[in-house]
């Protein structure tokens, strides 16, 4: 997949962990879209849940039937509440890239927010992405201050003899529409069986290793640190993961911690992951995490000794577990 964006820095983890440099591009991907005749996907597309992906699996396939290249346009930034995106700019990438999508479009939102939905047609849709078909989902607004839904965006590419593709609601095995929302809600419950069951993948975490304060090497549990993101994170606590590091073929497992670390320092916010059979350094390089469970929840102990006690137990918990897991995704398989 390619990319077309004004600041490369959302996409940096994306990149790195792909080592796809040359991807990103923004001037001469900008030129080839406008060679090519396009189908365009518009949406939001948090999380990239099982809904979304229906969508980009129809787009993809008219795509590759008509010889045409697929671009998801979608902003950069989110207008309103950037905690509760379940995404960052590198996840969402990541995941678009596994549907098979060619070019991923990030707008700065601030650029189109006054255009009307005429303008959003005429200066995005055909004079910068060529597009000949356009995907979207039932409750897809446009427009300045949401002026545009989905009957003005079939009426104004009808004029401009451009195909419009409207994805109805896509229900869970309950009768119940799939959404980011009710994804965001799971994910605070730490009902990953749930979370996982809507995405069609599990909650995913991207990121560069960082320096941290290395007590976890001290007391013999050592982690890879990452940025604590403007997005969305289960309640604070230990969970078992799987891992997958930046240039390196193997999956691991491990157990990550999310919250404060009440214990030895209060008020600052840390992801932290010990990786099992893993010892090597990689600051600096990303990695890829995916949620499987919730272990327990955060704890302040009355000693490091006891800490260190407790994340033995977890830690034994989780290898425990592991062969589960393995034994789940073959099945699923």
């Amino acid at each position: 997949m390619k990319f077309i964006t004004e600041n490369l820095s959302d996409i940096k983890d994306i990149v790195e962990y792909n080592d796809d440099l040359e991807s990103v591009d923004s001037d001469k991907n900008l030129k080839e879209i406008k060679r090519n005749k396009n189908i365009v996907i518009l949406g939001n597309f948090d999380g990239v849940h099982i809904g979304h992906q229906i969508i980009l699996q129809k787009a993809v396939k008219q795509a590759k039937e008509k010889n045409l290249k697929t671009i998801v346009y979608t902003f950069r930034e989110y207008p309103k509440n950037q905690q509760t995106k379940i995404t960052t700019c590198s996840e969402k990438a990541y995941l678009l890239n596994e549907n098979g999508i060619d070019y991923l479009y990030l707008e700065q939102f601030e650029k189109v927010r006054n255009y009307t939905p005429k303008e959003f047609v005429e200066k995005v849709l055909v004079d910068i992405l060529n597009a000949t078909e356009v995907y979207c989902g039932f409750n897809f607004t446009f427009g300045k201050e949401k002026s545009g839904n989905t009957d003005t965006l079939e009426k104004l590419l009808t004029e401009k003899n451009i195909k419009l593709n409207v994805q109805e609601p896509i229900l869970d095995e309950n009768g119940e529409i799939i959404s980011s929302t009710r994804v965001r809600n799971y994910i605070k419950e730490g009902n990953f069986e749930k979370v996982r069951k809507l995405l069609g993948h599990n909650f995913i975490i991207l990121g560069e290793v960082i320096y941290g304060k290395q007590l976890g090497r001290v007391i013999g549990f050592p982690t890879a640190n990452l940025r604590f993101e403007n997005k969305i994170y289960p309640e604070f606590g230990v969970y078992g993961v799987k891992i997958c590091i930046q240039d390196d073929e193997k999956v691991y497992n491990g157990v990550m911690n999310i919250g404060r670390n009440p214990t030895v320092d209060v008020g600052v916010l840390s992801v932290e992951t010990n990786i099992f059979d893993f010892n090597e350094d990689i600051y600096g390089k990303v990695i890829f995490i995916e949620i499987l469970e919730n272990i327990r929840h955060e704890k302040k102990f009355e000693s490091v000794d006891e800490l260190k006690e407790q994340i033995g137990k977890d830690v034994s918990y989780w290898k425990n577990k592991i062969s589960y897991w393995r034994k789940k995704y073959q099945k699923e398989k």
